[in-house]
């Protein structure tokens, strides 16, 4: 009987440590703990295979090769799914929308200027500055090297960059 009775307490010290472990792995993520939590899991993992190597070594052995192979699986799920959960959503930064400097007051009339010609007043290695409709704008040349006084068409226009190429 006590043996029948010990032999329960040693599953449900594994099952207490098993799930200690998850959610040691679990702060691990949310926290900066540089990997203390973590070791603090692993040692959980390693106690809950102590409490079935007790039962027997078949389950020791069972529930470490679970425990352990369950860390890498765990983690991956957690960098997965987390961010993604309402919760991770208050732990996480958002990606930003938009990095192309749309709300320039600049990036309007930059992109009227596409397909214009323009003459180029500085060389442009590959940045310079060029005249469009009486408008001097620095610009990118998109290949190579622009001269002083050579004809330009600009080509692209996007957030606050120009970019131009040499015309005949």
């Amino acid at each position: 009987m006590f043996e029948m009775l010990a032999e329960m307490n040693d599953i449900a010290m594994i099952g207490i440590l098993l799930g200690a472990a998850a959610v040691l792995m679990l702060l691990e993520i949310v926290t900066p703990s540089f990997g203390v939590l973590l070791v603090m899991a692993i040692g959980a993992i390693i106690g809950a295979a102590y409490y079935g190597f007790r039962i027997s070594p078949l389950a020791g052995a069972l529930v470490l090769l679970l425990g352990l192979m369950s860390i890498p699986l765990y983690l991956f799920m957690m960098m997965k799914i987390l961010p993604k959960s309402p919760l991770g959503h208050l732990l996480f930064l958002r990606k930003p929308k938009d990095a192309t400097a749309e709300g320039t007051p600049e990036v309007s009339k930059l992109q009227q200027l596409v397909g214009k010609t323009g003459i180029a007043e500085t060389e442009l290695r590959p940045s310079g500055k060029i005249s469009v409709d009486g408008q001097r704008v620095v610009a990118l040349a998109e290949h190579e090297l622009i001269e002083k006084g050579q004809k330009v068409i600009v080509i692209k226009a996007g957030g606050t960059d120009v970019v131009v190429r040499k015309t005949e």
